[in-house]
């Protein structure tokens, strides 16, 4: 019987550029997905006008292996958009985004899908995740309290939720998530916050995801671009997004009582103030 089929999705601009031959690619990452023990997948790459040599290494491998499906951007969309794109263009049952520099174990989708197959009350799963430039340290968390400790949790271990963004996530929930191509401020926290809105988040240890730290969000220029300083309000909130829409969507759960959404609402505006102590 044939296994369901996993989208995984890579939003890549520059897959290769000032990447030395120890950094994790375009290539190695996208050679850890061929290279998985789960067979039945669909990779979905959207090429967002990159000046490398990201766009000829596309061309040549994907005539190798017909589960590459590239998608070459005419004209230059937001990061954000990108990952909504790839998102958009899956059709398994699963899905996960992958950086253009990031790398799986061999068993990462096996073990996950394997997990989320038997515990319907996951709405994602992940795998202990290391840093490319600190492999000696890795990071695992288990979200799987009730609800109100799962938000509390979440803000406590916000920077260092890698691997709740990119899991394996049961796609007809993502899609329903907040759309990345808002492009606000944090707004794959408020993914990861919408997952867990909906169901616990499990990390694995048999697998494991090494994550490259040479991408946008650790760039010194992270907190100055335009988007995130397009409002007055984000002087004041930089997650101002954020903070509206997850406010909107807890203000009436009824799983959560008056003295626990006070306090998740009091660390969501903590969390601001982290940004906003950032840009001073």
């Amino acid at each position: 019987m044939m296994k369901p089929l996993i989208s995984i999705g890579i939003p890549v601009k520059n897959g290769f550029k000032n990447k030395t031959e120890k950094d994790i690619n375009l290539e190695k990452a996208l050679y850890s997905i061929l290279n998985q023990s789960y067979n039945n997948i669909e990779i979905i790459i959207s090429n967002n006008c990159s000046t490398d040599k990201t766009k000829v290494f596309l061309e040549d491998i994907s005539k190798t292996d017909k589960r590459i499906k590239v998608f070459d951007q005419r004209k230059e969309i937001s990061g954000g958009e990108n990952f909504q794109f790839v998102l958009e263009q899956s059709k398994g049952k699963y899905f996960r985004w992958n950086a253009a520099d990031d790398f799986m174990s061999p068993n990462y989708i096996e073990e996950n899908f394997n997990f989320l197959e038997k515990n319907s009350d996951y709405i994602a799963s992940s795998s202990k995740f290391f840093f490319e430039n600190d492999k000696k340290n890795y990071y695992s968390h288990n979200l799987n309290e009730g609800l109100y400790d799962r938000i509390k949790h979440f803000f406590n271990i916000r920077y260092l939720s890698h691997n709740i963004f990119y899991s394996l996530i049961r796609n007809n929930t993502l899609k329903k998530a907040t759309k990345m191509s808002k492009d606000y401020l944090a707004n794959d926290w408020m993914v990861a916050l919408d997952l867990l809105l909906d169901g616990k988040f499990k990390t694995l240890e048999k697998s494991y995801i090494i994550f490259g730290v040479k991408g946008f969000s650790r760039s010194k220029s992270f907190l100055d671009y335009a988007q995130y300083n397009s409002k007055k309000i984000y002087a004041l909130l930089p997650m101002y997004e954020l903070t509206k829409d997850f406010f909107k969507k807890t203000i009436f759960r009824k799983e959560l009582n008056t003295m626990d959404k006070i306090y998740l609402y009091f660390l969501c505006f903590k969390a601001n103030l982290s940004f906003f102590l950032k840009k001073r």
